[in-house]
């Protein structure tokens, strides 16, 4: 590994924080010209190759994708301590939004966040990057919140002096799921975190318990894993809730070791609406 050989003269660090962007970019096209002094790495596909131009939400403005960073003390790089939600667009319209913020703002409040942006804020932000990318139909948002950039590296929150960071990520994405001809699912011998533990109905980015049965999933060729909670009952999949439909009743778990999901209560709703039809809903462990 190459190590700089002297000491950086420190009295010019804010002349180098101010320049290394005009720096980067002749050096891309220096590159360009004399070609590249090793083979680069190919770019690999892109599921949809209409992603990658797209501008991304971080902080307080919009980036291109390959700009779009942040920084190596925010707390979601140093522990995975953020918040997120997935929001649909469909017919130029979000998909639930306040249900969406309103569980965002939850998962803030029980993690103890300070300084949040306000509803209003986020909403601005959400719209002014669809806009700018013009999706108004067939995208997804990752809409994460962190707990900021701290001072210093370490797990403490009192090192978070700087606010929450937003990242709100845009793209094109199909339905995940083939729901023409349905999926292959998996049980994970990864069991779901009990709410004693990791409370999943804290849409938090701490995802490795959802990960490692994903991997299940990914060995076995499945789209997703099913998860058992601690006494072997179904409680979810490392992706969705899950239901399931038996004579006529539909059946789900209780939400108390797997996310009480946006969809799955417009579910619930949808079946109030057509109790006329005879019994389609209970819920079971």
């Amino acid at each position: 590994m190459a190590m700089c050989s002297t000491t950086f003269p420190f009295v010019f660090y804010d002349l180098l924080e101010q320049s290394l962007p005009f720096y980067n970019m002749l050096k891309r096209q220096i590159r360009k010209i004399r070609g590249p002094q090793q083979p680069p790495l190919s770019d690999p596909p892109l599921p949809v190759p209409a992603n990658k131009n797209i501008l991304v939400w971080v902080g307080d403005e919009l980036l291109p994708r390959n700009s779009a960073k942040v920084s190596v003390f925010d707390s979601v790089v140093q522990g995975g301590d953020a918040v997120w939600e997935g929001l649909r667009i469909y017919d130029g319209k979000v998909f639930k939004l306040d249900e969406h913020l309103d569980r965002l703002f939850d998962s803030a409040k029980a993690m103890a966040f300070s300084n949040v942006p306000t509803r209003d804020w986020i909403k601005d932000a959400i719209f002014k990057t669809l806009i700018a990318n013009g999706m108004f139909n067939n995208a997804h948002i990752r809409l994460t919140l962190t707990r900021g950039k701290k001072v210093t590296s370490g797990m403490s929150p009192a090192f978070n002096l700087y606010g929450c960071a937003l990242i709100v990520l845009a793209e094109w994405k199909p339905p995940v799921y083939d729901n023409s001809h349905g999926i292959k699912l998996v049980t994970a011998t990864t069991r779901r975190n009990s709410p004693n533990s990791i409370d999943s109905k804290i849409h938090h980015n701490n995802l490795i318990n959802n990960i490692l049965a994903k991997i299940e999933g990914n060995l076995a060729q499945a789209e997703d894993a099913i998860m058992l909670d601690k006494d072997g009952f179904v409680s979810e999949t490392n992706a969705t809730n899950i239901f399931m439909v038996k004579k006529g009743i539909v059946l789900t778990p209780h939400a108390d070791y797997c996310l009480p999901g946006i969809t799955r209560a417009t579910v619930s709703i949808i079946r109030f609406q057509l109790e006329q039809l005879g019994p389609i809903y209970t819920s079971a462990s």
